[in-house]
């Protein structure tokens, strides 16, 4: 998921009650929420690196741990060097406690990226396989509105001995909000609104519903609805866990329709996944030996006729696998489809990966040895 929904979801569950547990309980969830993304630096050496190492060892059992344990020592020497020294009465952080905050903090980043198609490692280093939820697209306005609603309303309506209500706080808080409420809602407004493909399109209906649920958001923050406190988080929580069990029965129903609708015999796997803002239109993919298929399925209306794509040839896919980044695509690679010219002296292959833009084009001479290999988005 993008790092705003797994800040609000770190926002909701300190207001929910986890605040009160430590000082600094807060800051814990909201950066662990978030640090398991620091493995995004590996972009910074290309596509094929990033898909090596993002949502790896970072988002697994054992590395969050680590990364609990290094938040917990930095969060301690920042509260005595800090916080402690201008009030040595105030009651200090307990280290175990914020341990395992910042651990249960690490823990919903992992499970909110496992419910997507992009997928995560969570056994490594001891087994690399990936593990795929399929029912949440990676962006998800409905869970901005869902969480975004109580963690605005709350922390706007902290109570004045707050450690938060000092000026400088509630200026960054208001700033905060702002930006966030004015990225969402021009996301939702102009997002794909000309998409390559038509059955792709956000329904006007749809952008209309999530405008008026940030009405009551916005309407929330005028009459400052937080005053109610911990118990308005606690529905919010809630109210994810319904729409998460509202996602998993349409992603059984796309998966059901897309395997009562099977273009050929001898189907191998079938899979489903949401796009982007409408639950009801998904994306279906099914595979036989030397063939891939794809097909949207709206819930709610009819289905195009399924797409036909080749598979690589295992022969030239074991060939491509002597490069490191042809290596890295193809562990990454979900369900992918081929487009091969052959030449006098060799092979231009281009393989994508059917559920995202990315691409890997690879050339081989005459004796499938690998001239060049690029993966981009």
């Amino acid at each position: 998921m993008e790092n705003l929904s797994h800040t609000l979801l770190g926002l909701t569950l300190a207001k929910a009650g986890l605040e009160r547990a430590t000082p600094l309980a807060t800051t814990a969830l909201v950066v662990s929420s978030n640090l398991p993304d620091i493995d995004v630096l590996s972009g910074m050496n290309g596509a094929d690196s990033y898909i090596e190492y993002h949502r790896g060892f970072t988002h697994s059992f054992v590395g969050l741990a680590l990364l609990a344990a290094a938040l917990t020592i930095a969060l301690a020497f920042i509260d005595r060097r800090f916080r402690l020294r201008r009030d040595p009465f105030k009651r200090p952080l307990n280290p175990l406690k914020i341990f395992l905050i910042a651990y249960l903090g690490g823990l919903t980043h992992t499970l909110l990226d496992f419910t997507n198609a992009y997928g995560v490692r969570p056994l490594l280093p001891f087994d690399g396989r990936w593990f795929y939820g399929d029912l949440i697209f990676v962006v998800d306005p409905w869970m901005w509105l869902i969480l975004g609603s109580t963690a605005a309303w709350l922390t706007l309506a902290d109570s004045p001995r707050s450690v938060f209500s000092s000026r400088f706080f509630t200026h960054f808080k208001r700033a905060f909000w702002l930006i966030a409420a004015t990225g969402t809602a021009l996301a939702v407004a102009l997002a794909m609104r000309n998409p390559p493909e038509p059955q792709i399109a956000i329904p006007f209906v749809v952008r209309l519903i999530w405008f008026a649920g940030f009405a009551i958001i916005l309407l929330g923050v005028i009459f400052r609805w937080g005053r109610t406190g911990a118990r308005l988080a606690r529905y919010s929580l809630l109210a994810l866990a319904i729409y998460y069990a509202a996602m998993f029965m349409a992603h059984r129903s796309a998966v059901e329709r897309a395997q009562n609708g099977l273009p050929v015999e001898g189907a191998t796997r079938v899979a489903a996944w949401p796009m982007p803002a409408n639950p009801l239109l998904w994306q279906s993919v099914t595979t036989t030996n030397d063939s891939a298929y794809a097909r949207y399925v709206n819930l709610a209306g009819n289905y195009p006729q399924w797409s036909k794509y080749a598979l690589p040839d295992p022969k030239l896919i074991n060939a491509l696998r002597e490069s490191v980044e042809a290596r890295r695509f193809f562990d990454f690679a979900r369900y992918t489809a081929a487009t091969v010219e052959q030449r006098e002296d060799g092979y231009t292959m281009l393989i994508r990966d059917l559920r995202f833009s990315l691409r890997l084009r690879a050339e081989l001479d005459r004796d499938l040895t690998v001239v060049s290999a690029d993966v981009r988005w």
